[in-house]
C-alpha cells in the first residue's frame, strides 16, 4: 500500500518523553520544511510540553508541538491552547489532522479547567497555517472584513508579549524573524496573492513572512466554532466522497 493511502494515526507525546529515534524522525520532516538548524529546532520544540505526532503507518508525515496554560486577563480567568511548529507533508493536507489534534486538546483542556473560555493561540509564517482559520472557524482574529475588537487585541497582546518578548511588535501583529528559522522557499510559495482575498490579507499584513516573521493568531474554541469546523469538514468529506465516485 503507498504510504499516502494509508489511515493518518495521532499520538500526542510529553516532550520529555521523545526516543533519540522519534528526535531523529522529526529533525528528518523538519529539515524537509524548514530552513534551520538542528541544535535551535529542538531546543524550541523542547521548550513545549508535548508533540503531537502524526504517522501514515511508521512514517511521520506531521507534527505540532502544543501547550495547555492557565490565563488571567482583565479580572478573566482563560485557558490557552498554543500551538507552533506545524509541520504536515502536502500530501495529507486538508485531511481535517489539525483539528483532530486540536480537539483532543480541546477535551485535556475543558476537563482541567471546565469553567474557563478557551483560546486557540498561535503563529504562522505560512499562508497554509493561516488559511486554517478563514476554512474552518466562524470567529477568529487577525481577519480581512473586520478589526480585530479591543479587547481580543488586548488578549492577543498579553499572550504573544509573554511568549515572544522583544521580538512580538504589537502595532504591527507580528513576532519578528530570529533569522534561524524559516519556511523553505519551495514548500509554501506566495507567487500571487492576488488569487484569493485570505491570500492577499495575509501578504499584505505580513510582507516579510518568507524571511521568518510570523503573524500572531488567535481563536476562542466556542461551541460556535466547533459546529462551523463540523459543518465544513462534513462538506469537504462529501465533495471528496463525490470526486472518488466513479
Amino acid at each position: 500500500m503507498n504510504q499516502y493511502s494509508q489511515r493518518v494515526s495521532i499520538d500526542i507525546v510529553p516532550t520529555i518523553a521523545l526516543t533519540q529515534m522519534t528526535w531523529d524522525e522529526i529533525w528528518r520532516l523538519t529539515q524537509t520544511l524548514y530552513d534551520t538548524e538542528r541544535d535551535y529546532a529542538e531546543a524550541k520544540l523542547k521548550e513545549h510540553q508535548r508533540i503531537g505526532l502524526f504517522r501514515a503507518g511508521p512514517a511521520l508525515i506531521g507534527m505540532v508541538s502544543m501547550d495547555i496554560y492557565p490565563v488571567e486577563f482583565r479580572q478573566r480567568r482563560l485557558a490557552v491552547i498554543y500551538t507552533a511548529h506545524v509541520l504536515i507533508h502536502e500530501q495529507y493536507r486538508g485531511h481535517n489532522l489539525i483539528q483532530r489534534v486540536g480537539f483532543r486538546s480541546f477535551l485535556e483542556a475543558r476537563l482541567r479547567f471546565p469553567l474557563r473560555p478557551i483560546y486557540w493561540f498561535f503563529d504562522t509564517f505560512s499562508y497554509k497555517s493561516y488559511l486554517l482559520l478563514p476554512r474552518n472557524f466562524r470567529d477568529f482574529w487577525p481577519r480581512l472584513d473586520r478589526q480585530t475588537p479591543e479587547w481580543e487585541r488586548g488578549l492577543m497582546n498579553h499572550l504573544a508579549a509573554q511568549t515572544y518578548g522583544s521580538a512580538w511588535q504589537p502595532e504591527r501583529g507580528i513576532v519578528v524573524r530570529s533569522g534561524q528559522k524559516r519556511l523553505r522557499p519551495e514548500v509554501a510559495p506566495l507567487e500571487k496573492p492576488s488569487s484569493a482575498p485570505e491570500l492577499e490579507f495575509f501578504a499584505r499584513v505580513n510582507p516579510q513572512h518568507a524571511d521568518g516573521d510570523m503573524l500572531v493568531c488567535l481563536c476562542p474554541l466556542t461551541t460556535v466554532n466547533w459546529f462551523s469546523i463540523a459543518t465544513r469538514a462534513f462538506r469537504r468529506s462529501r465533495r471528496d466522497s463525490r470526486k472518488r465516485s466513479p
